[in-house]
């Protein structure tokens, strides 16, 4: 195994068609099998109904807490200990960082964390709880957050990573606008969210961020298909990130040399 495959996906906690969307999701996991899963907005409802499907089962995840939604980790990758969540110091929507360090066989480990930072005009808890994040990740050598950011550049500007963090979708895809949260394109999204018409909402809510020692990133991409007109898996697009191990201590291969 040289490489890992990393998904992330905001499910949206809306009742809409619950087990369409949930059953596209665990499609999408069988044909893009990802060894580390990331979700967010899940709710006790939702995951019920993903735990019938095998698709999810496969992997070994995290506890879901008692919030009404809430984030998920899963894994077909040893992991070191079980997933921790660390509630923010800093978050009236009780957000929080759920992370684990995963041992792909014979590779180097690899933290994975992700979280869904607060909405809307929240940008001042937004740039605290992304500082608080990758704080927590600071020493390790590879890492990786995702998931749901809620950044909005007209509110929050062009928000900075410290100098070893990188956004993958800029570095891989950088003359593609990569939006998540798509008025235009998701129709489902367009008809059901009235801030997201009213603003014609284009984003890029969800991102990967890495800090690569071992691993280059050398594939992204938009998991952005209807299940059928008008309906998709999520008011959200998904992500599906590809590490590819270094070579020779730590340096890729010419070609693929992205220090993400």
């Amino acid at each position: 195994m040289a490489a890992v495959r990393l998904l992330t996906f905001n499910i949206w906690f809306a009742a809409h068609e619950m087990r369409s969307r949930m059953e596209a999701i665990g499609k999408i996991i069988d044909q893009k099998s990802p060894d580390v899963i990331a979700l967010q907005e899940m709710t006790a409802e939702h995951w019920q109904e993903c735990l019938q499907s095998e698709s999810f089962r496969r992997y070994f995840w995290s506890s879901a807490p008692p919030q009404r939604y809430f984030t998920m980790l899963g894994s077909r990758l040893p992991m070191k200990q079980e997933p921790v969540r660390h509630p923010f110091k800093a978050s009236r929507m009780q957000r929080d960082l759920l992370m684990v360090t995963v041992e792909p066989p014979e590779l180097p480990p690899l933290t994975f964390a992700t979280s869904h930072l607060e909405s809307l005009d929240e940008h001042k808890a937004r740039r605290v709880q992304i500082d608080e994040s990758l704080s927590r990740l600071a020493d390790y050598q590879d890492a990786v957050f995702c998931g749901d950011t809620n950044i909005n550049e007209a509110i929050d500007g062009n928000v900075k990573l410290p100098g070893e963090w990188k956004d993958a979708w800029l570095v891989l895809k950088p003359d593609d606008p990569g939006y998540t949260f798509d008025v235009e394109r998701n129709r489902m999204m367009g008809a059901s969210d009235g801030w997201a018409r009213r603003n014609n909402a284009r984003l890029r809510f969800d991102r990967f961020w890495t800090k690569m020692t071992n691993y280059a990133a050398t594939e992204i991409e938009l998991l952005d298909e209807p299940i059928k007109e008008d309906l998709w898996p999520s008011d959200h697009f998904g992500l599906l990130l590809t590490l590819q191990a270094s070579l020779d201590g730590g340096v890729a291969p010419e070609s693929r040399r992205l220090e993400i």
